[in-house]
C-alpha cells in the first residue's frame, strides 16, 4: 500500500514537472512567425547558460517556476538567446544569437525582453531580479505597450496618436536607443508633443542627413567639413551620433601618432555626449578607453590596415 501510494505521488510530481515545463525554441525567425500567427509577442531570454551564474538563477527562480512558466507560455513565443561558453556550440545558432545581442543592443546577462511579432523590443529585464512577481509586472508593461501598437494599427487621427504615445511611454529608456524608427513615427502623430519626442526627432532628422551627406562626399576631408559644419548645430540629442561620425572619419584617415591623439580626444568626447552613460560612470569608461590608446602606435598600425581594407575616395 505504502509502496503504491508513494509511486502516485512520484507519477503526479511528474505531470506537474512536465505540465509545468516551459518549451523555448532557438530560431528567432520562427519565433516571430508564431507570434504573428497567434497575436503574441515573443519573450526573449538572453542568457549564458553555462557560465553566467545570474542567468541561472533568473531561470530557477523565476523562469521555470510553474505559475510563471504557465503564465509566459500564454502570453509570449518563448525564445533562448543563448551565447554559451560551450566549443560544441552550433556555430549556425551562435551567429544568430551574436546578430540578436547586436539587433537589440544587449550588453550584459541575463536580460529579458518582450519583442513585438515587428521585431520591435518594447519592454524587458535587464539584470538578474529574484522575485517573479516583479518580473512579470515589468513584462506586462511591455506586453501592453505592444497591444497597444496593434490598436493603434486599426486607428487613424487623435486616437492613433494617444495609442502610440501611451506606448512609448510604457517602452525603458534602456531601449530607446534600438527604437529609432518607432520614436520617429510617434513624433510625427504626437501634435501635443507628450512623449517629448520632437526635439529628439528633429534631431535624429538631422543627423541622418549630415550622415547622407557624408557618404557622398568624395573624400573622407570632405565628409569631414560636413560632419564639423554639422556639430556646430548639435544638440544633446544628436551630439554622440556626430562625434562618432567624425571618429570614424579621423580614424580612417591618420596619417601619423598625432593624428592618432586627435582621435583620441574625440572617443573621449564621445563618452562625454552619451546620453545613455550615468555620469559617475563615464571616468571609468574613459580611463578604459585610454588603455586603448595607450601605445599610438599601435592604434596606427590598426588604422592603416583598416584604411587598406577600405575603398578609397
Amino acid at each position: 500500500m505504502f509502496g503504491l501510494k508513494r509511486y502516485v505521488i512520484c507519477a503526479l510530481a511528474a505531470l506537474v514537472s512536465v505540465v509545468s515545463a516551459a518549451e523555448w525554441g532557438t530560431n528567432y525567425e520562427a519565433a516571430l512567425a508564431q507570434a504573428r500567427a497567434e497575436g503574441k509577442a515573443v519573450l526573449a531570454d538572453f542568457t549564458g547558460s553555462d557560465w553566467c551564474g545570474y542567468c541561472m538563477l533568473l531561470r530557477q527562480n523565476v523562469l521555470e517556476r510553474p505559475e510563471f512558466a504557465a503564465w509566459a507560455e500564454q502570453h509570449f513565443v518563448l525564445l533562448e538567446v543563448d551565447m554559451p561558453n560551450n566549443p560544441t556550440f552550433s556555430r549556425e545558432q551562435l551567429a544568430q544569437n551574436q546578430m540578436l545581442c547586436t539587433k537589440y543592443a544587449v550588453g550584459g546577462f541575463p536580460t529579458l525582453l518582450v519583442i513585438d511579432a515587428k521585431g520591435r523590443a518594447l519592454g524587458g529585464l535587464f539584470g538578474y531580479m529574484g522575485d517573479a512577481g516583479a518580473v512579470r509586472q515589468k513584462l506586462e508593461r511591455g506586453l501592453e505597450a505592444v497591444r497597444l501598437l496593434q490598436v493603434a494599427e486599426a486607428m487613424e487621427g487623435e486616437a492613433k496618436a494617444r495609442a502610440m504615445v501611451d506606448a512609448w511611454l510604457l517602452v525603458p529608456e534602456d531601449l530607446y536607443e534600438v527604437n529609432r524608427a518607432l520614436q520617429m513615427d510617434v513624433a510625427e502623430v504626437d501634435t501635443q508633443d507628450r512623449s517629448g519626442l520632437k526635439a529628439a526627432a528633429e534631431a535624429e532628422r538631422r543627423y541622418l542627413a549630415c550622415k547622407h551627406a557624408a557618404d557622398a562626399a568624395p573624400t573622407d576631408a570632405a565628409a569631414l567639413d560636413i560632419v564639423e559644419a554639422a556639430l556646430f548645430e548639435a544638440v544633446p540629442q544628436n551630439k554622440r551620433q556626430l562625434l562618432e561620425l567624425k571618429y570614424k572619419l579621423m580614424i580612417c584617415s591618420v596619417e601619423n601618432e598625432a593624428d592618432v591623439l586627435r582621435a583620441a580626444e574625440v572617443a573621449y568626447a564621445i563618452i562625454d555626449a552619451d546620453l545613455r552613460v550615468p555620469e559617475h560612470e563615464k571616468a571609468s569608461r574613459k580611463k578604459q578607453m585610454q588603455g586603448v590608446f595607450a601605445n599610438p602606435r599601435t592604434s596606427l598600425n590598426r588604422s592603416r590596415m583598416i584604411k587598406r581594407r577600405r575603398p578609397i575616395r
